[in-house]
């Protein structure tokens, strides 16, 4: 796989054009804290017609994912990945009795391990469920891959690509 990625980075709509990636604070966010970025421009669109408002801003940028955490197309880095969610939610539940949230589990990688220091960025798949983006009924053969940037220094070249309108 390529170190150096171009993908795509949504936001609302806004003058004047952002100059860097806007980071993500949400505590609902699947990997936390970060820069979130879009491997395929049709991810990045949908996420702006669907998420960002009646209009909406893709920009992009190239990612060096040499430090990256690839649990979408390095096996061994997934298998890092569910072991580390499966460790995270062993310790974590003796303490809790509770169900987790995303919000644990991001926390507990962040500040018990290091995460946002050691590892630069997660790139990561999720299922999506929303019928208007599949073409076979009910089959998501598509992967829906976004990066988590952690450390800004592995974003190069941000750019305005261009506004939609839903």
């Amino acid at each position: 796989m390529a170190k150096q990625r171009l993908m795509f980075h949504t936001q609302e709509y806004r003058l004047p054009y952002l100059t860097e990636a806007k980071r993500c604070n949400r505590d609902d966010a699947w990997l936390g804290t970060g820069h979130y970025f879009w491997n395929e421009e049709e991810d990045a669109v949908a996420w702006g017609l669907t998420s960002k408002g009646r209009k909406y801003t893709v920009y992009t940028a190239k990612i060096d994912c040499e430090d990256v955490l690839d649990t979408v197309f390095n096996e061994d880095h997934y298998k890092f990945w569910v072991v580390s969610i499966e460790k995270a939610i062993k310790v974590l539940s003796k303490k809790t009795y509770r169900k987790l949230t995303i919000a644990d589990i991001n926390s507990y990688f962040m500040n018990k391990g290091g995460w946002g220091t050691k590892v630069k960025g997660i790139m990561f798949q999720d299922l999506p469920s929303n019928e208007t983006i599949s073409k076979v009924l009910g089959f998501y053969y598509h992967k829906r891959i976004q990066v988590a940037v952690f450390n800004k220094e592995i974003i190069t070249n941000f750019a305005h690509h261009f506004d939609g309108d839903a």
